[in-house]
């Protein structure tokens, strides 16, 4: 089987544990699975051919057996603006001749959002469009369908991020808590002070101080923590703000490295979203920041209410540092959530087995894009 999977292809490392999530899932059904990858938006590496237009279409046609699109926040819609995550050539779809599923999708990352931007007539129409030809809409967390449901897009089903099922493996146990991976946010906006309704939103940088006391406590008191760089841009700030002690500094060269880092740790506290992820997919406890509609969508999904810190004005600092000690007091129960996990990989291999067996969609009535 070839699939044909547009994702979006960026340097950002949960963009790529997405797809690495999602080519796991279909080659566990169809071992011998072929994944060429696709740009599907402007922001990858390829400046003409991406999106699906009238000739990545007619491509798939030639050579593929699957379309799959699928990543982190393509259901994103750019504020008053005709644009969102997939870049779409409305005629081109009537031409597909082979099943196109959505695999994974979810909403977007407005920092303390808890609901997604609204988009534009046009863009609403061509998300609806996108899910009326596919064989199978399955979407990341419970705040993209009920999004979708409002849109009047009633054919999506919870999926839960391809990420989670890239290793599923069981709580380690027992467990004594040694080594600790701190992954803070974004340096932009999270760090530098953005104009926000005629006030100074000064939650980013209060978390990165917070984060940077909780580190020098934890090597105080003996931890080996690792501050985990998911940017390049990141690098210098967490230097000055983390530079003391038994601290280990890394920047992954690669999502692979990330990977068999983060495997070596015994828990994890993020404020990056799919770092949380990944973690619950190794087994591994964590304590997530909880800082906009995607990762509340995961925190829904999953019932990890008591794991995550609330991005807010007042009390952050020590929900975090309450949080984390628990966290590395050991005194964790992971089951609940890791069977969640498995059961829902379980009904997304089902789901995902029933819709590769079904042929393209028919041609839904015509539909004019303005």
């Amino acid at each position: 089987m070839r699939i044909h999977h547009f994702y979006p292809r960026t340097s950002n490392l949960g963009d790529r544990f997405v797809a690495l999530g999602i080519e796991r899932l279909f080659r566990s059904l169809v071992p011998e699975a072929v994944s060429v990858s696709f740009d599907v938006n402007d922001r990858g590496s390829d400046p003409e051919a991406y999106g699906i237009t009238l000739r990545t279409v007619e491509r798939a046609n030639r050579e593929a057996d699957l379309v799959v699109v699928g990543g982190s926040n393509l259901y994103e819609a750019v504020p008053g603006r005709n644009r969102w995550g997939v870049h779409l050539d409305p005629s081109a779809l009537p031409r597909l001749r082979v099943p196109m599923l959505l695999v994974g999708i979810g909403t977007g990352s407005d920092p303390g959002a808890r609901r997604p931007t609204p988009p534009t007539p046009q863009v609403a129409e061509e998300i609806r469009l996108l899910n009326r030809y596919a064989v199978f809409s399955g979407v990341r967390d419970v705040v993209t369908l009920e999004w979708l449901q409002a849109l009047g897009v009633s054919t999506a089903q919870l999926l839960g991020d391809p990420a989670t099922f890239l290793f599923c493996l069981p709580v380690r146990e027992p467990r004594q808590v040694r080594r600790v991976a701190l992954v803070p946010p974004p340096r932009r906006p999270y760090w530098e002070r953005w104009r926000r309704i005629r006030f100074w939103d000064m939650r980013g940088p209060n978390l990165w101080r917070a984060m940077a006391d909780l580190v020098r406590e934890l090597v105080a008191s003996g931890l080996e923590v690792w501050v985990m760089c998911n940017d390049p841009r990141d690098v210098s700030l967490v230097r000055d703000l983390f530079a003391y002690g038994r601290l280990a500094i890394e920047l992954a060269s690669s999502a692979e490295s990330y990977l068999a880092l983060l495997q070596e740790m015994d828990a994890v506290v993020t404020a990056r979203l799919h770092t949380a992820v990944v973690a619950l997919s190794l087994g591994i406890p964590f304590v997530l920041v909880d800082l906009d509609q995607r990762t509340h969508g995961f925190v829904r999904t999953f019932g990890l209410g008591e794991w995550t810190v609330p991005y807010a004005w007042a009390g952050m600092t020590s929900h975090l540092r309450r949080r984390v000690l628990h966290l590395v007091s050991g005194k964790t129960d992971w089951r609940p959530f890791v069977a969640k996990r498995d059961e829902m990989r379980d009904r997304a291999l089902a789901m995902l087995r029933g819709a590769i067996a079904v042929g393209p969609a028919a041609e839904p009535p015509a539909v004019r894009i303005r």
